[in-house]
């Protein structure tokens, strides 16, 4: 096992492809998107019935070292206040395969 960052993100669909420039910017090749997210929070309701994924949200979440984060930490920050979205850090442990 080893002690990692999980960094999790809800922002609009339409930002997906600026979050995984920032990724791959820092070496981040592993991730997982759910798309067509439902919630509430401080837009209002957001469904997932949308014709287009204009208004939808999708749940992106990756692991990385902590070092890796740190790199990116104000980069994430200035993502989520200027697109207006969500992140949440945790500390985690990762099995390897």
């Amino acid at each position: 096992m080893k002690s990692m960052k999980k960094v999790e993100l809800v922002i609009e669909a339409v930002y997906i492809k600026k979050l995984l420039g920032l990724f791959k910017k820092h070496n981040i090749n592993g991730y997982t998107i759910i798309r067509d997210i439902e919630g509430r929070g401080g837009h209002g309701l957001k469904t997932a019935d949308d014709v287009t994924d204009v208004f939808s949200n999708v749940y992106v979440f990756t692991a990385c070292e902590e070092s890796v984060f740190l790199s990116m930490k104000e980069e994430i920050r200035a993502f989520v206040i200027k697109y207006r979205g969500k992140c949440i850090i945790t500390d985690a442990m990762v099995i390897l395969s």
